[in-house]
């Protein structure tokens, strides 16, 4: 299976003047490959994908490429509430070697069933690119039906879907209705629920956590697909204590910035964030 293993969706390092860092794109490259994760992902909520210019996302997007150098799958975020801004960041991406585009909804309107799909249906039809869907309601404020998920991926060009939704039962119903490991692939971005998702059937995992321990949650996703559950579990509560100090108690942007301090501290890249969020200026954990 193509779309499957630890894919680490990469902070975006900046200078302290806002433009993208680049010697700190390959440090960051180089370290996360050292864990032989399957892919890197920039431009996703953990790198700010929100927050950047095109231009810069382009110049990022061509320097992972570069740095990654065939040894891993790049996949690049294009989310945008313009739909014809995705189409055109999909066919740039292609250019530049992406392997693949990953959008979730846009997060101004409120949107019915039908529109979500509607939308999805657009986006995957002009893409250039291969289309995994994001479901992640704590930043769009909406949750792609389960049942619009099913039709979605009788689509030839979405080809798996990387499901954020903090929502056991969700998983468990996504998982089941997919297919479980032979079927649709499913990603997990929500860390809590990597352990039990792996046992559902999911095929991959997306933690932004990788930045801190990628090796454990490369160890995490080879002990599942051995079926050594045990090997699992532990991992499984090592990682949620090694990811505890940016993420418990504290918001996505709040997190997010914490994480960059403590990559700071460890020589990867700075920390500074994009307006809106703020750089962390507290103790590093």
């Amino acid at each position: 299976m193509k779309y499957c293993g630890v894919v680490v969706p990469m902070v975006s390092p900046f200078t302290p003047a806002g433009e993208i860092d680049e010697p700190a794109v390959g440090r960051l490259v180089e370290f996360l490959l050292s864990a032989k994760v399957a892919g890197i992902f920039p431009l996703g909520t953990t790198g700010e994908g929100a927050s950047i210019h095109p231009q810069a996302k382009r110049r990022l997007v061509e320097a992972t490429v570069r740095h990654v150098g065939g040894r891993a799958m790049v996949y690049a975020g294009i989310a945008s509430n313009c739909l014809r801004e995705s189409v055109e960041a999909a066919a740039a991406y292609k250019d530049l070697g992406v392997s693949a585009a990953v959008a979730h909804m846009p997060s101004y309107y409120p949107l019915s069933d039908a529109d979500i799909e509607a939308y999805y249906l657009r986006l995957a039809d002009a893409s250039a690119l291969p289309l995994v869907l994001y479901n992640i309601p704590a930043t769009t404020h909406h949750s792609i039906p389960l049942d619009v998920v099913d039709r979605l991926r009788a689509h030839q060009n979405i080809v798996a879907i990387k499901d954020s939704a903090n929502d056991r039962q969700r998983l468990t119903d996504l998982l089941r209705m997919t297919g479980g490991r032979g079927g649709f692939p499913v990603l997990l971005g929500a860390s809590p629920h990597f352990a039990h998702g792996l046992r559902a059937g999911a095929v991959g995992l997306v933690p932004s956590g990788a930045h801190l321990v990628p090796e454990k949650y490369q160890a995490m996703y080879e002990a599942a697909m051995a079926r050594r559950w045990e090997d699992v579990d532990r991992l499984q509560e090592q990682t949620d204590a090694a990811c505890a100090p940016y993420f418990k108690g504290r918001s996505i942007g709040e997190g997010l910035s914490v994480l960059k301090a403590l990559l700071e501290k460890r020589g990867l890249c700075g920390r500074t964030m994009l307006p809106p969020l703020r750089d962390y200026t507290g103790t590093v954990p």
